[in-house]
């Protein structure tokens, strides 16, 4: 029997009802953190650009999620994003491979990251394990993917452990609860307030959250108030900083006002 002889999964065909369908908050990913085994690493993680919780399947897609979330062209994100099978069936019999199925029902390919930029062609993320590409059926699912989204006009992407390094990931995080902090202290911040805490550790060569404390002191603020503040104002891209190397060991001369931060060292400089 051909591929196209087959039938859709069940389960794929009801959620394909409403599911891949829209942008930014309307969106509603194909697969969600409840639906899959995933080794006890899924992410439901609140995006800065589409303003909705979105379905990481792995640590490896949160690190790559945060990155595309950060950077400064990213109008929204698309997480498991559903491809149609009518091209997908087309792109096998094309390449010679076949669909991917199970018990004899084919399943809906999906891309782990769609990310739509301003002003340019959309980018989609393949993440995968580096040990994962030893395996022929990810690779043939991922050379799938790519003749799909190139005949889309996108640039598709594979994104593994080894694009970034320890220090972004754990950066990246740390920014991105800082992000999410709802502190009522936090949510007034005016450009004049950041420069006003920016103005007060510039030019210390001392480590940052040793001079935020002292500040903390000296102004009668509340203890951690000048080093949160920085956070967020991190976080929002207003402050530009060495991804590379851990927060924890930050110095004050480490850290520089800017308006449009470029995602520094690390995959996203890949994307401009």
């Amino acid at each position: 029997m051909y591929d196209s002889e087959r039938s859709l999964d069940p389960k794929d065909e009801k959620r394909l009802k409403t599911r891949g369908i829209g942008s930014g908050r309307k969106y509603e990913p194909f697969i969600k953190v409840h639906e899959i085994s995933s080794k006890g690493e899924s992410y439901r993680i609140f995006g800065r650009n589409s303003s909705r919780p979105h379905h990481l399947l792995s640590r490896l897609e949160l690190s790559a999620f945060l990155i595309f979330d950060r950077y400064y062209l990213t109008v929204d994100i698309k997480e498991q994003y559903p491809l149609p099978i009518v091209d997908t069936l087309s792109i096998c019999e094309r390449l010679g491979i076949k669909h991917p199925q199970i018990l004899g029902k084919l399943k809906v390919v999906t891309t782990d990251l769609v990310i739509e930029l301003k002003n340019k062609n959309g980018l989609a993320v393949a993440v995968k394990y580096a040990e994962d590409l030893n395996d022929m059926r990810t690779v043939e699912k991922l050379q799938i993917e790519k003749v799909f989204w190139e005949q889309q006009g996108y640039e598709w992407k594979l994104f593994t452990e080894q694009e970034i390094s320890a220090a972004i990931k754990e950066n990246l995080e740390w920014l991105h609860a800082a992000h999410q902090n709802s502190n009522d202290l936090y949510t007034e911040l005016s450009l004049s307030d950041i420069q006003l805490v920016y103005q007060r550790f510039t030019g210390s060569e001392k480590r940052l959250s040793t001079v935020c404390s002292a500040l903390d002191d000296e102004y009668s603020c509340e203890p951690g108030f000048h080093i949160g503040v920085t956070r967020k104002a991190i976080a929002a891209n207003l402050i530009d900083v060495p991804l590379g190397k851990v927060f924890r060991q930050w110095s004050c001369s480490d850290l520089s006002l800017t308006h449009s931060l470029t995602l520094i060292e690390g995959y996203a400089l890949d994307v401009s």
